[in-house]
C-alpha cells in the first residue's frame, strides 16, 4: 500500500529528523561549553575578606580634603601584604600571581570625567557632607601586570595610543590613562600631569568600552604604593593556576593557607558557571528532546510494523504453506522495515541542515548584566566583563554555531538499522503464531 508506506516514512522522518537535530545541537552546545571554559581561563581572585570593588569601594578619595596627601580614613579596610603573596607562591600548581592596588583620587591635577548622579553617594568613597564634590573620583590602579590592564569596570583594556609601561619602569613616573579621562583633561601621549604632588608622563591611552572604566589610570605597582604611602599593601591578587583542572585545588589551598576569615577567594570557573547556565540548560533540554524523539521513533515503527503484520497475516500463511520458514518470512519483513527506516532517516538527515541552527538559537538565551547610571558598573559588571571577553572570542552564548557535518548521515543510518532490528521482533512474533491451515481454512 503506497499511501500507508508514505505516511509511515513521513512520520518516521519527522521523529528521526528531530532526533538527529537534537544530537547535532547537543554536540554543538558541548563544544561551545568547552570553548567558553577555555576562554574563561584559570584565574583566581584573592581579596581581603569583606572587601568590595578591589579597594575602590570603602575608601575615602585621596586629596578630598586638601590639595594632596591622603585624607583621613583612607586606610579604611584590610589589605593583603607581601607575606600573603609569598604564601600564595608557595602553593603547588600556582603559575602566576599579579597584584593590584586601587585608590580613589579626587585631588588636584586631574578632573574626573564622570559627574556624580543626583542623589548618588558611593559608600565610603564619597565626599563628606558639605564638601560639594559633584564628580566621582578617578580610579587609580597600581599593577605589576601591565600587559593585562584589569581593574574595577575594566576588563583587558585596549591600548589605542602610545603603549603600556614595561618591567623596567616599576618605579617610573609613567601612566596609562582612560580615553574619557584623557579627553576631559585635554591630554595626549607624551603630556604630563600632576597627581598627589608628583608629575607623571602619559605613556599610553586605553579604552575599556565603559565610561566608568575610561575614568581610570594605571601606574606601576611600586610607584602607586610609594605615591599613596601604602608600602607593602595589596588590595587584590589574581592567581593563575597551571591548568584549568587545578583551579579549584589552588583556590581551596589559598583559603586554607590564608584563612577563609581573612580572604575572599573567587574563581573564573564560578563565572563560567554563571554565564554558561543558559547554555547548560539548553544542552540538557536537547538531550531530553533527543531521548523523546528516539522513543517516539521506536513507538511509531513498532506500531506500524505490528499493524502491517496483522494486515498481512494471510500472506504470511501462504508463504508458510508453500514451504517458507519462519526465518525467511521474518527476514522479508525486516528488509522492508530497514528500507522504510533508512529512507525516513535520510529525509530526516537532510532536514537537519537547515533546521539545526534555528533550534539551537531557540534553546539558548543570553545572560544580561545590569549597569548603574552614567556607565557606573552595577552588580553584574564583572559578569558582563567576562561575557564581553567571550564575545571577542566568538560571540555571546546565544551565538552557538551549529555545523552539521556529513557524520549526521552515519547517525541516521545507525538509528535506522537499530530501529529496524527492534521492530523485527513484532513480525517474528506474528510469524511464529501463524498456522497456515487456520489462515487458509476459509479460502
Amino acid at each position: 500500500n503506497p499511501l500507508r508506506t508514505g505516511l509511515l516514512v513521513a512520520a518516521l522522518a519527522v521523529s528521526m529528523g528531530l532526533t538527529l537535530i537534537m544530537i547535532t545541537v547537543n554536540e554543538a552546545f558541548g563544544e561551545r561549553l568547552d570553548e567558553i571554559k577555555a576562554e574563561v581561563g584559570s584565574g583566581i581572585t584573592v581579596r581581603p575578606a569583606g572587601s568590595f570593588g578591589g579597594g575602590f569601594i570603602g575608601r575615602a578619595p585621596i586629596g578630598l580634603n586638601s590639595g594632596g596627601g591622603a585624607s583621613e580614613g583612607n586606610t579604611l579596610g584590610d589589605t593583603l601584604a607581601d607575606e600573603d603573596i609569598d604564601e600564595i607562591w608557595s602553593i603547588e600548581h600556582v603559575a602566576i600571581v599579579s597584584r593590584t592596588l586601587n585608590v580613589p583620587y579626587a585631588g588636584e591635577g586631574l578632573e574626573s570625567a564622570i559627574e556624580r548622579p543626583a542623589g548618588f553617594t558611593p559608600r565610603g568613597a564619597g565626599a563628606p557632607e558639605g564638601a560639594g564634590v559633584r564628580s566621582l573620583p578617578v580610579l587609580v590602579t597600581g599593577t605589576d601586570d601591565p600587559n593585562s590592564l584589569t581593574t574595577l569596570g575594566v576588563q583587558d583594556a585596549e591600548i589605542i595610543a602610545g603603549r603600556t609601561f614595561n618591567d623596567d619602569e616599576v618605579e617610573a613616573n609613567v601612566a596609562v590613562i582612560g580615553e574619557t579621562l584623557a579627553a576631559k583633561n585635554s591630554m595626549e601621549v607624551g603630556d604630563t600631569f600632576e597627581m598627589n604632588d608628583a608629575t607623571f608622563e602619559v605613556a599610553g591611552i586605553f579604552t575599556s568600552g565603559t565610561q566608568f572604566g575610561d575614568n581610570s589610570i594605571f601606574l606601576p605597582l611600586s610607584m602607586a604604593q610609594h605615591l599613596f604611602d601604602r608600602e607593602d599593601e595589596i588590595d587584590q591578587a589574581v592567581v593563575k593556576a597551571d591548568s584549568v583542572d587545578n583551579v579549584d585545588v589552588v583556590a581551596e589551598a589559598i583559603r586554607e593557607t590564608l584563612g577563609e576569615d581573612t580572604v575572599d577567594v573567587s574563581t573564573e570557573l564560578s563565572i563560567f558557571g554563571a554565564i554558561s547556565a543558559s547554555l547548560s540548560d539548553a544542552r540538557d533540554s536537547s538531550r531530553v528532546g533527543m531521548v523523546a524523539a528516539v522513543v517516539a521513533s521506536a513507538a511509531v515503527i513498532l506500531f506500524s510494523v505490528g499493524l502491517v503484520a496483522r494486515q498481512r497475516i494471510k500472506e504470511i500463511g501462504i508463504f508458510k504453506a508453500i514451504g517458507a520458514s519462519n526465518w525467511h518470512v521474518t527476514a522479508q519483513f525486516a528488509i522492508e522495515t530497514v528500507v522504510v527506516s533508512v529512507a525516513a532517516a535520510l529525509i530526516g538527515a537532510l532536514a537537519t541542515f537547515p533546521l539545526a541552527q534555528t533550534v539551537a538559537d531557540g534553546l539558548v538565551s543570553d545572560p544580561a548584566a545590569p549597569t548603574g547610571p552614567g556607565g557606573f558598573a552595577g552588580p553584574g559588571a564583572q559578569l558582563r566583563g567576562a561575557a564581553e571577553q567571550l564575545q571577542g572570542a566568538g560571540g555571546f552564548l546565544g551565538d552557538v554555531d551549529v555545523a552539521v557535518s556529513p557524520q549526521v548521515f552515519l547517525y541516521a543510518l545507525g538509528i535506522a538499522i537499530g530501529l529496524a532490528v527492534i521492530a523485527s521482533v513484532v513480525p517474528a512474533w506474528y510469524v511464529g503464531r501463524v498456522k497456515p491451515a487456520e489462515v487458509l481454512r476459509y479460502e
